[in-house]
C-alpha cells in the first residue's frame, strides 16, 4: 500500500510538472526558498517552475542533475537525482534484461519520497520504441508507460 501511494504521488507530480510554468525565483514562496537554500546550499543553476500549488526546482550539485518538488509551505514532496547506469541496482538490471530483451536504458533517476522510500525511473529504448519504467529497489516493475516520439527526443 505504501508503495502504491508513493507511486501515485510521484506519477502525479511528474505528470503535473509536464504542465508547469517556469517562474522567477521572486515568485517562489519564502518558505520554499528557505528550505531549498538550507538543504541544497551548494546547488548551481536552479530553475523554478510551478504547477498548481507545487513548486519544482531543477539544479545541479557536483555536476549531478537534481530536482525537488515542494508544496507552498516548503515541505518537500519528491526528490529526484540523475544517476549513472552503474548505480542502478543489479535487481533492476536483471529485470530489464529479462523483461526488455534488446532494449537499453538511457536515462536513470533515483526518486526519494518524504518517508525515505526509494524508486528508480529508467527510460528504456529499442529503436523508436521507448518506455518510462518505474522500479522498486527489489527490481519489481511498478509502472510502465510508453513514451511518444516527442517525449523520447526532447528528454533533458
Amino acid at each position: 500500500m505504501k508503495k502504491t501511494i508513493f507511486l501515485l504521488i510521484a506519477l502525479f507530480l511528474v505528470s503535473s510538472v509536464s504542465f508547469s510554468q517556469t517562474i522567477s525565483k521572486g515568485k517562489v514562496p519564502k518558505e520554499v526558498k528557505k528550505t531549498f537554500a538550507t538543504d541544497y546550499s551548494k546547488a548551481v543553476k536552479p530553475e523554478w517552475s510551478r504547477s498548481d500549488d507545487n513548486y519544482k526546482v531543477e539544479f545541479f550539485v557536483n555536476g549531478i542533475k537534481n530536482s525537488v518538488t515542494y508544496d507552498e509551505s516548503g515541505k518537500w514532496l519528491v526528490k529526484k537525482m540523475s544517476i549513472s547506469s552503474v548505480k542502478v541496482p543489479k535487481e533492476i538490471k536483471a529485470t530489464v534484461s529479462k523483461e526488455f530483451a534488446g532494449f537499453r536504458s538511457s536515462d536513470a533517476e533515483l526518486i526519494t519520497a518524504p518517508d525515505n522510500s526509494l524508486q528508480y525511473h529508467l527510460v528504456i529504448k529499442k529503436g523508436k520504441e521507448a518506455y518510462d519504467v518505474y522500479f522498486s529497489v527489489a527490481g519489481e516493475i511498478l509502472k510502465k508507460e510508453p513514451k511518444s516520439d516527442a517525449q523520447s527526443t526532447n528528454k533533458k
